[in-house]
């Protein structure tokens, strides 16, 4: 049996794919101190959760097997990937995974029956042109997801190298004005 069905949801329903395809939960912002001076990077909710009044959830049963899609790019990644033949691994998507398999990556997650190259060419085919999955393209085209925000950073060690920055421009400062 193959359907596809859409919701529309207040909060980001979050998905297997979601952080793969973008999703961001947690951002780093720059803060000053009373005297300007700049304090070490601070965690906080990203606003990627936020930027939409509703967002859309693609529910997809195709032959036994359930799929979520909360984002066009979510959608995109999964077709890329199950389009490929052969197959590829977890690792070979996953290169920064030290350890192992990635065992929580979701291609690993996908159920037995989702693998074979003829079930993924079909699922594929009917991904592509079902109306139900073209109005949640099109629920996503009139107004894109955002991925960047000024001032937010999505990673730690990016917001502390900004940090660094702007320490070491601060001291420079301070340098060129006791020569002076």
């Amino acid at each position: 049996m193959k359907s596809a069905k859409i919701n529309l949801y207040r909060n980001f329903p979050d998905t297997p794919m979601s952080g793969r395809a973008g999703a961001r939960y947690y951002g780093w912002v720059q803060r000053t101190n009373d005297s300007g001076q700049p304090k070490s990077p601070e965690r906080v909710d990203h606003p990627f959760l936020e930027q939409r009044k509703s967002w859309c959830l693609l529910s997809v049963h195709f032959n036994g097997v359930d799929l979520r899609f909360a984002m066009i790019e979510e959608l995109d990644l999964f077709l890329t990937v199950m389009s490929r033949n052969p197959l590829p691994s977890g690792y070979s998507l996953v290169p920064d995974c030290a350890i192992g398999r990635p065992s929580r990556h979701w291609l690993a997650r996908l159920p037995k029956q989702a693998k074979p190259w003829k079930f993924r060419k079909a699922l594929c085919d009917f991904l592509r042109e079902n109306t139900t999955v073209l109005a949640f393209r099109a629920f996503y085209e009139r107004n894109p997801v955002k991925f960047d925000f000024e001032s937010v950073d999505d990673s730690y060690s990016a917001a502390r190298d900004k940090w660094k920055l702007a320490v070491d421009a601060q001291r420079k400062g301070r340098a060129v004005r006791s020569t002076a």
